[in-house]
Protein backbone atom coordinates (compact mmCIF):
# COMPACT_ATOMS: atom_id res chain seq x y z
CA UNK A 1 0.00 0.00 0.00
CA UNK A 2 1.20 3.30 -0.97
CA UNK A 3 0.90 7.03 0.33
CA UNK A 4 1.25 8.31 -3.28
CA UNK A 5 0.25 6.21 -6.32
CA UNK A 6 1.55 8.35 -8.90
CA UNK A 7 4.74 9.21 -6.60
CA UNK A 8 5.31 5.30 -6.23
CA UNK A 9 4.51 4.69 -10.33
CA UNK A 10 6.88 7.04 -11.36
CA UNK A 11 9.42 5.99 -8.47
CA UNK A 12 9.53 2.51 -9.29
CA UNK A 13 9.35 3.37 -13.00
CA UNK A 14 12.26 5.88 -13.00
CA UNK A 15 14.59 3.78 -10.16
CA UNK A 16 13.63 0.10 -10.91
CA UNK A 17 12.99 0.16 -14.80
CA UNK A 18 9.35 -1.08 -14.01
CA UNK A 19 6.70 0.61 -16.20
CA UNK A 20 2.62 0.81 -16.13
CA UNK A 21 0.57 -2.55 -16.79
CA UNK A 22 -2.62 -1.27 -16.13
CA UNK A 23 -4.71 0.90 -13.43
CA UNK A 24 -7.73 -0.38 -12.00
CA UNK A 25 -10.26 1.06 -9.31
CA UNK A 26 -12.03 -0.64 -5.95
CA UNK A 27 -14.34 1.09 -3.45
CA UNK A 28 -12.00 3.58 -1.54
CA UNK A 29 -9.17 2.75 -3.48
CA UNK A 30 -7.11 3.15 -6.68
CA UNK A 31 -4.61 0.59 -8.07
CA UNK A 32 -1.63 0.47 -10.66
CA UNK A 33 0.18 -2.97 -11.59
CA UNK A 34 3.94 -2.09 -13.09
CA UNK A 35 5.98 -4.85 -14.61
CA UNK A 36 9.60 -5.04 -15.47
CA UNK A 37 10.55 -8.20 -17.02
CA UNK A 38 8.63 -11.57 -15.64
CA UNK A 39 7.96 -9.29 -12.23
CA UNK A 40 4.61 -7.84 -11.35
CA UNK A 41 4.03 -5.26 -8.82
CA UNK A 42 0.59 -3.92 -7.83
CA UNK A 43 0.48 -0.57 -5.94
CA UNK A 44 -2.63 0.26 -4.03
CA UNK A 45 -3.34 3.64 -2.29
CA UNK A 46 -6.18 3.09 -0.26
CA UNK A 47 -8.36 6.58 1.20
CA UNK A 48 -7.97 6.68 5.21
CA UNK A 49 -5.12 4.21 5.17
CA UNK A 50 -2.75 4.66 8.46
CA UNK A 51 0.73 5.24 8.57
CA UNK A 52 2.81 2.20 9.34
CA UNK A 53 4.40 2.41 12.59
CA UNK A 54 7.77 4.63 12.61
CA UNK A 55 9.59 1.98 14.30
CA UNK A 56 8.99 -0.47 11.12
CA UNK A 57 11.82 2.22 9.64
CA UNK A 58 14.89 1.13 11.33
CA UNK A 59 15.79 -2.22 8.90
CA UNK A 60 16.66 -4.70 11.61
CA UNK A 61 13.04 -4.56 13.09
CA UNK A 62 11.91 -5.12 9.67
CA UNK A 63 14.04 -7.77 8.78
CA UNK A 64 13.02 -9.19 11.94
CA UNK A 65 9.34 -8.99 11.88
CA UNK A 66 6.70 -11.48 10.69
CA UNK A 67 4.60 -10.85 7.86
CA UNK A 68 6.05 -9.67 3.95
CA UNK A 69 8.27 -7.31 5.04
CA UNK A 70 10.14 -6.08 1.88
CA UNK A 71 10.27 -6.65 -2.00
CA UNK A 72 13.31 -8.29 -3.49
CA UNK A 73 14.61 -7.85 -7.01
CA UNK A 74 16.69 -10.02 -9.20
CA UNK A 75 19.97 -7.69 -10.40
CA UNK A 76 22.94 -8.74 -12.87
CA UNK A 77 25.32 -6.35 -11.83
CA UNK A 78 24.73 -5.28 -8.10
CA UNK A 79 27.53 -2.83 -7.62
CA UNK A 80 26.62 -1.02 -11.22
CA UNK A 81 23.23 -0.58 -9.54
CA UNK A 82 23.68 0.02 -6.66
CA UNK A 83 26.27 2.92 -7.84
CA UNK A 84 23.60 4.18 -10.29
CA UNK A 85 20.84 4.28 -7.75
CA UNK A 86 23.45 6.70 -5.23
CA UNK A 87 23.63 9.07 -8.49
CA UNK A 88 19.97 8.96 -8.38
CA UNK A 89 19.95 10.35 -4.33
CA UNK A 90 18.21 6.71 -3.50
CA UNK A 91 18.89 5.80 0.12
CA UNK A 92 20.66 2.81 0.45
CA UNK A 93 19.93 1.04 3.60
CA UNK A 94 22.35 -1.91 3.39
CA UNK A 95 25.25 -1.34 0.84
CA UNK A 96 26.26 -4.60 -0.98
CA UNK A 97 26.70 -7.62 1.31
CA UNK A 98 27.81 -11.31 0.65
CA UNK A 99 25.00 -13.59 1.65
CA UNK A 100 26.15 -15.85 5.32
CA UNK A 101 25.99 -19.17 3.50
CA UNK A 102 29.00 -18.50 1.61
CA UNK A 103 27.10 -19.17 -1.84
CA UNK A 104 28.78 -16.28 -3.22
CA UNK A 105 25.13 -14.25 -3.70
CA UNK A 106 24.92 -10.92 -2.93
CA UNK A 107 22.25 -8.52 -1.56
CA UNK A 108 21.56 -5.18 -0.63
CA UNK A 109 18.59 -2.79 0.52
CA UNK A 110 17.41 0.24 -1.28
CA UNK A 111 14.54 2.57 0.38
CA UNK A 112 11.28 3.47 -1.87
CA UNK A 113 10.18 6.73 -2.23
CA UNK A 114 7.72 5.90 0.67
CA UNK A 115 10.54 4.25 2.71
CA UNK A 116 9.68 0.28 1.75
CA UNK A 117 12.45 -2.02 1.99
CA UNK A 118 13.39 -3.26 -1.71
CA UNK A 119 16.04 -6.26 -1.92
CA UNK A 120 18.10 -6.02 -4.82
CA UNK A 121 19.52 -9.77 -5.00
CA UNK A 122 23.03 -10.76 -6.93
CA UNK A 123 23.55 -14.51 -7.90
CA UNK A 124 26.49 -16.39 -7.80
CA UNK A 125 27.39 -17.60 -11.02
CA UNK A 126 26.22 -21.18 -11.03
CA UNK A 127 29.45 -23.52 -12.22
Amino acid sequence: MVEDLAASVEWYGRNLGFRRHYDFELPGARASMIVRGDARLELYQVEGAVETDPGRRDVATVLRSTGINHLALLVEDLDAVVEDLQARAVEVAIHPTLMPNASGDRFAFIRDNEGALVELFEPAAVA
